[in-house]
Protein backbone atom coordinates (compact mmCIF):
# COMPACT_ATOMS: atom_id res chain seq x y z
CA UNK A 1 0.00 0.00 0.00
CA UNK A 2 1.23 3.49 -0.82
CA UNK A 3 0.43 5.61 2.22
CA UNK A 4 0.06 9.36 2.30
CA UNK A 5 2.74 11.32 4.14
CA UNK A 6 0.71 12.65 7.07
CA UNK A 7 1.75 13.50 10.64
CA UNK A 8 0.47 10.77 12.97
CA UNK A 9 -1.86 13.07 14.94
CA UNK A 10 -3.49 14.34 11.74
CA UNK A 11 -3.75 10.78 10.36
CA UNK A 12 -5.54 9.73 13.54
CA UNK A 13 -8.09 12.56 13.12
CA UNK A 14 -8.63 11.77 9.43
CA UNK A 15 -9.13 8.07 10.21
CA UNK A 16 -11.48 8.87 13.10
CA UNK A 17 -13.55 11.07 10.79
CA UNK A 18 -13.58 8.40 8.04
CA UNK A 19 -11.90 10.68 5.50
CA UNK A 20 -9.22 8.27 4.25
CA UNK A 21 -9.74 5.41 1.83
CA UNK A 22 -7.71 2.89 -0.17
CA UNK A 23 -8.24 3.12 -3.92
CA UNK A 24 -8.13 0.32 -6.51
CA UNK A 25 -4.36 0.86 -6.91
CA UNK A 26 -3.77 0.20 -3.18
CA UNK A 27 -3.05 3.87 -2.59
CA UNK A 28 -4.24 5.78 0.44
CA UNK A 29 -6.37 8.74 -0.64
CA UNK A 30 -8.83 11.31 0.59
CA UNK A 31 -12.29 10.40 -0.71
CA UNK A 32 -12.84 11.59 -4.29
CA UNK A 33 -9.18 12.40 -4.99
CA UNK A 34 -6.17 10.64 -6.49
CA UNK A 35 -3.15 9.85 -4.36
CA UNK A 36 -1.21 12.80 -5.82
CA UNK A 37 -4.15 15.17 -5.31
CA UNK A 38 -4.61 13.94 -1.76
CA UNK A 39 -0.94 14.50 -0.96
CA UNK A 40 -1.08 17.99 -2.49
CA UNK A 41 -4.11 18.90 -0.37
CA UNK A 42 -2.53 17.53 2.80
CA UNK A 43 0.76 19.32 2.10
CA UNK A 44 -1.12 22.55 1.35
CA UNK A 45 -2.89 22.26 4.69
CA UNK A 46 0.44 21.85 6.49
CA UNK A 47 2.06 24.84 4.74
CA UNK A 48 2.47 28.01 6.75
CA UNK A 49 1.73 30.17 3.68
CA UNK A 50 -1.28 29.73 1.40
CA UNK A 51 0.93 29.72 -1.72
CA UNK A 52 0.41 31.40 -5.05
CA UNK A 53 -2.95 32.02 -6.68
CA UNK A 54 -2.83 28.89 -8.84
CA UNK A 55 -1.92 26.67 -5.88
CA UNK A 56 -4.65 28.24 -3.78
CA UNK A 57 -7.20 27.74 -6.55
CA UNK A 58 -6.17 24.09 -6.93
CA UNK A 59 -6.40 23.62 -3.16
CA UNK A 60 -9.96 24.96 -3.10
CA UNK A 61 -11.00 22.86 -6.13
CA UNK A 62 -9.61 19.68 -4.56
CA UNK A 63 -11.20 20.45 -1.19
CA UNK A 64 -14.53 20.95 -2.93
CA UNK A 65 -14.23 17.64 -4.84
CA UNK A 66 -13.30 15.85 -1.62
CA UNK A 67 -16.28 17.35 0.21
CA UNK A 68 -18.66 16.45 -2.64
CA UNK A 69 -17.41 12.84 -2.53
CA UNK A 70 -17.93 12.75 1.23
CA UNK A 71 -21.48 14.01 0.82
CA UNK A 72 -22.25 11.37 -1.84
CA UNK A 73 -20.94 8.66 0.49
CA UNK A 74 -22.93 10.01 3.43
CA UNK A 75 -26.10 10.22 1.34
CA UNK A 76 -25.67 6.68 0.04
CA UNK A 77 -25.06 5.48 3.60
CA UNK A 78 -28.20 7.27 4.83
CA UNK A 79 -30.27 5.81 2.00
CA UNK A 80 -28.88 2.34 2.68
CA UNK A 81 -29.68 2.67 6.37
CA UNK A 82 -33.21 3.85 5.60
CA UNK A 83 -33.76 0.90 3.25
CA UNK A 84 -32.47 -1.50 5.91
CA UNK A 85 -34.73 0.02 8.59
CA UNK A 86 -37.74 -0.27 6.26
CA UNK A 87 -36.88 -3.90 5.42
CA UNK A 88 -36.56 -4.77 9.11
CA UNK A 89 -39.92 -3.13 9.93
CA UNK A 90 -41.65 -5.03 7.12
CA UNK A 91 -40.07 -8.35 8.14
CA UNK A 92 -41.11 -7.97 11.78
CA UNK A 93 -44.74 -7.39 10.79
CA UNK A 94 -45.02 -10.81 9.18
Amino acid sequence: MQALRIPSDRRARLLEDGLLAINSHSEEVLHGLTHEESQFLIDAGEAAEPGDGAALERRWALALRHEQARMRIALADDEGSADEEFRLRVETRF
